[in-house]
């Protein structure tokens, strides 16, 4: 291991150079101009004179200008040598050298300099030793701290992926590199797109909606709905079923990065499956039985009514009336197994969705009339051509219409509206009813869910309306959101691609509407 080299000391300014020279070349100017002035005294003195004496005061001139200069030497040496020495003293001062053993007892202002710099260095001293020792304390604390952290990180068995602010993974625990079949080596300083390829429904997700760089750009907690089935993709073409969380880092308000919590759900995806597999085969076996009894009440309406009481006859409404409702429910069943078993697929075609919006706000008209409700359609006069399946959006339409129509008070309004935008087609369906509470809205489209709130206003509910019109939009390459307060009302907007690229046997196929 190098030893590190200490940073290097400003070097000081050769005292040399400075007063002792310029002290040197005060003196000799002083000499030189005394004997030039003797000189010219004593040669306007005797003049004329003979050339020895002019030699011999030449002589005793150049003499004089030479004991001048040596004067001058000894007078500025005994001036600055305390100064240099003090000078060499304080540079050698350090981390590895504080002691400053005082030399200078002149008595004069060196001796107080002298003094005043050995004070300063045992201050120093101690104020360094106080740091060094803050700081290895701090050091073992750190260490302390990140051995624990490292050990948390290592031991959980949630996979941990921290990516920085372009995206790029800076740390993973072993249970993330596990989920990913990846080692570190492939991971680290690799873009988060790149090492965890993301699968919704089986599709590899864009690049764009990856969740963890979506939540760079938003800058705030991305949670994935409870019906979003997340897999990792890896390079054999397994996918792992995950569920993850991504939230940002922050350092004040500065975006550090973001880390990613995800776990392995094979388990639960495989038990949820069979369930849906369970209630797939209960409802087809509960089909027969229901159709039975179904026949028998329609005989019993119809060519037994005059047999009949009025007790009898309203007995028999009741049970119409239930075979109905579990009839629809087990149609609904149904239609969700085998949209989550993909049995049932979108066959795109062209079709005028204005048209459609209309037609399915005709056939809510009659149940909006019977509870009072104003059905407002604004919709654009003219065509509005996409390639998508009619069948299936018509699904979506009826579901959030009646839902709308059921959950509204008397004498008020639902909308339903159709608006255009860069990208996409937007559907609008509006209410003024019941909403949906804050604390619940995210399990708005999960299976079997209906609002504590509007349990009390129609008890015949299945819960199942909205699950299946999201796995319709999302099979569809859609998406559908909500915006709802309780007691103010709820806004459903469905947004359908303009342009639609599904692949069907191999074949991708694209299409754009026509206004």
């Amino acid at each position: 291991m190098q030893t590190q080299k200490s940073p290097s000391r400003p070097a000081l300014p050769r005292m040399r150079t400075t007063i002792l020279w310029r002290s040197m070349r005060q003196f000799a100017l002083l000499a030189t101009f005394s004997v030039l002035l003797f000189s010219g005294a004593v040669a306007i003195a005797l003049r004329p004179l003979p050339a020895s004496f002019v030699s011999l005061f030449l002589s005793l001139g150049v003499l004089v200008f030479l004991l001048g200069i040596a004067l001058a030497y000894f007078l500025a040496r005994g001036l600055t040598h305390p100064l240099i020495g003090l000078s060499n003293r304080v540079a050698r001062l350090g981390p590895d050298q504080w002691s400053f053993r005082r030399s200078v007892h002149s008595g004069d202002e060196v001796e107080v300099l002298d003094r005043a710099v050995g004070d300063m260095a045992a201050r120093l001293e101690q104020g360094y030793r106080y740091l060094e020792s803050e700081v290895k304390k701090r050091t073992k604390e750190l260490s302390a701290q990140y051995a624990k952290d490292h050990a948390i990180l290592t031991s959980i068995c949630h996979g941990v992926l921290v990516v920085d602010i372009s995206g790029r993974v800076v740390d993973a625990n072993p249970a993330a590199l596990e989920i990913m079949s990846s080692r570190s080596d492939r991971v680290l300083g690799r873009k988060v797109k790149d090492v965890l390829i993301l699968s919704h429904h089986q599709v590899v997700m864009p690049a764009n909606e990856h969740p963890v760089l979506r939540c760079l750009r938003q800058r705030m907690v991305n949670r994935p709905h409870p019906g979003m089935q997340l897999s990792v993709v890896h390079s054999n073409g397994r996918n792992i079923p995950i569920v993850m969380v991504v939230s940002p880092l922050f350092d004040g308000r500065h975006l550090l990065g973001a880390i990613a919590v995800f776990r392995d759900v094979t388990e639960e995806r495989q038990v949820d499956y069979m369930k849906s597999e369970f209630i797939s085969l209960a409802s087809h076996q509960l089909r027969t039985p229901l159709s039975t009894i179904s026949w028998y009440l329609e005989l019993l309406e119809t060519d037994d009514r005059e047999k009949l009481s009025s007790t009898q006859r309203s007995y028999v409404e009741q049970m119409t009336t239930a075979s109905q409702r579990m009839t629809h429910l087990i149609d609904a069943l149904l239609h969700a197994s085998r949209l989550e078993g993909q049995s049932i697929r979108a066959v795109p075609q062209h079709v005028n969705i204005a048209a459609l919006i209309r037609d399915a706000a005709d056939g809510i008209r009659p149940l909006a009339k019977e509870r009072k409700i104003s059905l407002e359609a604004k919709i654009p006069s003219q065509a509005v051509t996409l390639s998508t399946d009619p069948t299936l959006v018509l699904v979506v339409l009826q579901n959030l219409l009646s839902n709308a129509v059921k959950y509204s008070s008397a004498g008020g309004t639902v909308t339903v509206g159709l608006m255009r935008g860069a990208a996409n087609l937007s559907i609008i369906v509006r209410d003024a009813g019941a909403g949906i509470p804050k604390r619940e809205q995210h399990w708005v489209f999960t299976r079997l869910f209906r609002g504590s709130n509007v349990r009390k206003i129609d008890t015949t509910g299945s819960g199942l309306g909205l699950f299946i019109s999201r796995m319709i939009i999302d099979q569809l390459g859609g998406k559908i959101h909500f915006k709802s307060r309780e007691g103010e009302g709820t806004e459903f907007i469905v947004q359908l691609p303009l342009h639609i690229r599904k692949k069907r046997d191999g074949v991708t196929t694209s299409a754009s509407p026509k206004v």
